[in-house]
């Protein structure tokens, strides 16, 4: 801490969230003291955080863009892959081909049986691997993702220039011959710089629009497995949406829930508080927002040219998602919350893990509050969403 009064006001943070946790009648006491520790270490470092915030890598844009229609053509053979010539050659073969034209979901698209609702959707996973255990959980990823039942156009997987070749079969290998084997309907796009996860989502979404003419984008992280149902679930809930539209479709957000992994108690502190959940606005308009981990976009040509893509000047993977569901809420597009599509989240259990993932946060924390400097009231008129609750209104 700089001084006495962030010492005072990170005291007064730790008595209110302790104070809350003993008062919350659904723990046992050895739980109450357990949560108490555990949102001490979080708060310390979301305090930290503020006092040592990252600094933008690229000026802000808005709306970010989307390299989508166009623009598209360009972007994809600039960044999909300059390692691979041949690669990069077929892709722009490919955009070239693709009609510019793009059909929206609208109400009309609603007037079937849901069951011959059948949208394209597409689904996008930012990667970035360093170690042997993030290369098993990005398989893991891509095997829950072959195993649903409502199966997606794409798959597309960018990799964020990861610093070790998780695609390699071999990783001790030194070319890229010896290829992972990914389903049929997976593509890998590797970036020859990082620019964090907003930028790597943005690409995606260019791709999965531009290239495969998806109506929905899914995004999920590498971390993550996905039920065998959570691309079906979302694809219900963005039938019974448009069922409810009074007017010409503007697009919409939708979050699903989500789970630890294991039975730790970083798990279980993440489950009982909804780190990963968004919040539900007291008003009743939807969530405040939605985590970028499991999120569903119905796409519109206002949600494009309006709101655009994640913002890629976000210095980490914090707050971007936060920025784009505000920035959807300014334009008319509501953030909805779909309890049954449903994904495990590899959480970082240790101690020391959970402190650097929320001084992240907080080192990020300005870069929302600068764009939106009413998120404080909105925050303090919302409440988490438990990943253990039983009902969430949609």
């Amino acid at each position: 801490m700089t001084g006495t009064v962030e010492f005072q006001n990170l005291c007064i943070s730790i008595a209110y969230e302790v104070k809350t946790v003993m008062r919350d009648s659904t723990l046992s006491f050895f739980y109450k003291l357990v949560f108490c520790f555990l949102k001490i270490v979080c708060v310390t470092g979301f305090a930290l955080g503020r006092e040592h915030p990252e600094k933008r890598t690229r000026a802000p844009s808005l709306p970010p863009p989307i390299p989508t229609f166009s623009t598209s053509k360009q972007r994809v053979a600039e960044e999909a892959s300059e390692d691979s010539p041949e690669d990069t050659e077929s892709q722009q073969a490919s955009t070239d081909e693709a009609d510019t034209d793009f059909q929206e979901l609208r109400m009309e698209s609603a007037d079937v049986e849901l069951s011959e609702f059948r949208p394209t959707v597409a689904i996008v996973a930012p990667i970035f691997v360093r170690t042997l255990q993030q290369r098993k959980e990005v398989l893991e990823l891509i095997s829950s993702l072959a195993n649903q039942t409502y199966k997606a156009t794409q798959v597309i997987l960018v990799d964020d220039c990861s610093p070790f070749p998780w695609y390699r079969s071999s990783v001790t290998g030194q070319s890229d011959e010896n290829l992972v084997k990914l389903p049929a309907n997976t593509r890998l796009v590797k970036r020859p710089k990082n620019h964090g996860p907003a930028a790597a989502r943005t690409l995606g979404l260019g791709l999965a629009i531009s290239e495969y003419k998806a109506q929905i984008v899914n995004f999920i992280d590498s971390d993550c497995e996905a039920d065998s149902r959570w691309v079906e679930a979302m694809v219900a809930a963005h039938y019974y949406e448009l069922k409810k539209k009074t007017e010409a479709s503007d697009g919409a957000i939708l979050s699903g829930l989500t789970f630890g992994y294991t039975n730790t108690f970083v798990d279980e502190f993440h489950d009982h508080f909804g780190t990963l959940n968004g919040r539900i606005k007291i008003n009743g308009e939807g969530l405040l927002y939605a985590p970028s981990c499991n999120i569903s976009i119905r796409i519109s040509k206002k949600l494009i040219s309006q709101v655009g893509g994640f913002d890629e000047s976000f210095p980490k993977a914090a707050f971007e998602d936060v920025d784009y569901c505000l920035r959807a809420n300014q334009c008319g597009i509501l953030t909805q919350c779909v309890p049954n599509a449903k994904i495990w989240h590899k959480y970082q259990t240790s101690i020391l893990q959970l402190f650097r993932m929320f001084k992240r946060y907080g080192a990020s924390e300005w870069a929302v509050i600068e764009r939106h400097p009413y998120y404080f009231e909105m925050y303090g008129a919302s409440y988490q969403i438990p990943s253990l609750a039983p009902k969430i209104v949609t």
